[in-house]
């Protein structure tokens, strides 16, 4: 005797709201809707769909949670495309972290094994302006250092990295780099106020080491003290010091 096979259940249809969700999205992500652009109003958008008024509701809240639109209130208000904020993704990889046990040092350890590669490349190949931004930034940090400003120095610090990462080109590390900046600077932000002036000193003088080396075109150079002085940073607090969300709220 013989048994059919059972037949296949049918794919559950995608709900309505969740389709016009994703051709929004599209546009969004292919630049057919800019950001700031505002989209149609309601009236529009429904007879543009074929959906009722509660469907675009929907699919108008998910592109909100997604960060790809702001709904505005009151008068001439309504949806405007928007970029994502950085900010609650490094939350949300914080909150992972932090469940896994993640040190701070680890996450420059991270750092370290990609921005000393960025510091050759910038040696290799610069513009003024790349030059002009890091020196800015550089400036910064020394200012705070000479005020003994702790909190200004640490937040000018992250800038010099962010200047570095900015200076690469490359979409995908500046936006990694960012991710786990937001997480390492809400930590120095939290110790750092107490840091001695002459370590502040010493930071920039390292920073200008490196703007010397790029400058110079001395790729070896510029990647060898980059990687030196970012051990040196690793090494100047607790290894053991773990990753928390308290400190980024």
């Amino acid at each position: 005797m013989s048994t059919q096979a059972p037949k296949p259940k049918p794919k559950p249809k995608a709900k309505t709201y969740a389709v016009l969700a994703v051709e929004l999205r599209d546009r969004i992500l292919n630049g057919e809707l800019a950001e700031g652009e505002r989209l149609p109003v309601e009236d529009d958008l429904v007879e543009q769909f074929g959906v009722a008024r509660s469907t675009l509701r929907e699919a108008l809240r998910v592109l909100e949670s997604q960060g790809l639109i702001t709904i505005r209130r009151g008068r001439g208000g309504g949806p405007v495309v928007t970029h994502p904020d950085l900010a609650p993704i490094s939350m949300a990889l914080a909150v992972s972290l932090q469940l896994q046990g993640t040190t701070v040092a680890d996450l420059d350890e991270a750092r370290r094994l990609i921005e000393p590669q960025i510091a050759g490349q910038l040696a290799r190949d610069h513009t003024d302006e790349d030059l002009a931004a890091l020196e800015t930034a550089i400036g910064v940090a020394a200012e705070a250092a000479e005020r003994n400003d702790g909190l200004a120095f640490g937040l000018a610090a992250a800038g010099v990295h962010d200047a570095l990462i900015d200076s690469s080109g490359n979409r995908t590390l500046s936006t990694l780099s960012t991710l786990l900046g937001h997480m390492v600077r809400s930590y120095y932000t939290r110790n750092i106020e107490t840091i001695d002036q002459r370590l502040m000193r010493r930071a920039v003088r390292g920073y200008r080491k490196l703007l010397d080396r790029i400058r110079e075109g001395d790729e070896a150079g510029a990647v060898a003290h980059w990687d030196a002085t970012m051990r040196w940073t690793i090494a100047a607090h607790d290894p053991e010091e773990p990753v928390t969300v308290l400190a980024m709220e």
